[in-house]
């Protein structure tokens, strides 16, 4: 999930994380009503894909609450209802895994594989830009296309297979 939540909460407090070298609450100062929004839009998008490789991934906020780290709930009431994310600060400096790992290694290589099967992903190309701009970083030429897992000839059933199962046959 980190890669939902951490890169739109990163980047849109940008000028927080910088100036109080992350001296605030990540989750609960920092991920808004407005931040959830676009956590949401990228969360759809990332399911959407799934459902196209015939994937039912589990949404965010539903992930957030099996995993114990909050009430079940809609995603705003996940995070601040919970006692260990509401704990968490946010990173010291904008050149943190939470951008240089989870965008492209998460992000760009889920636009790889909406790429391969027609899925529109605008939300994770603009975090994409951004944070590449941010870092001054080409994240998605770091990306790990599909070439580089080794399975952009699958053709879109046997990759379906493969996400699913981690079996090429």
């Amino acid at each position: 999930m980190n890669p939902i939540v951490h890169p739109p909460g990163v980047l849109l407090n940008a000028g927080r994380v910088e100036r109080s070298r992350g001296e605030f609450y990540f989750y609960e100062e920092g991920v808004t009503p407005g931040v959830v929004k676009v956590i949401e839009g990228l969360d759809r998008e990332r399911l959407a894909l799934g459902a196209a490789y015939g994937i039912a991934l589990t949404p965010v906020a539903e992930g957030f609450a099996k995993a114990g780290f909050g009430p079940r709930g809609d995603l705003w009431s996940v995070i601040n209802g919970s006692r260990m994310l509401t704990a968490l600060r946010a990173p010291g400096q904008l050149d943190t895994r939470w951008l240089t790992e989870d965008i492209p290694y998460g992000l760009a290589t889920w636009t790889a594989l909406a790429e391969k099967i027609g899925v529109e992903m605008p939300v994770a190309r603009s975090l994409i830009a951004l944070g590449s701009a941010l870092l001054g970083r080409d994240f998605e030429a770091e990306r790990r296309d599909l070439r580089a897992l080794g399975i952009d000839n699958l053709p879109v059933e046997s990759l379906a297979r493969y996400l699913e199962t981690g079996g090429k046959e």
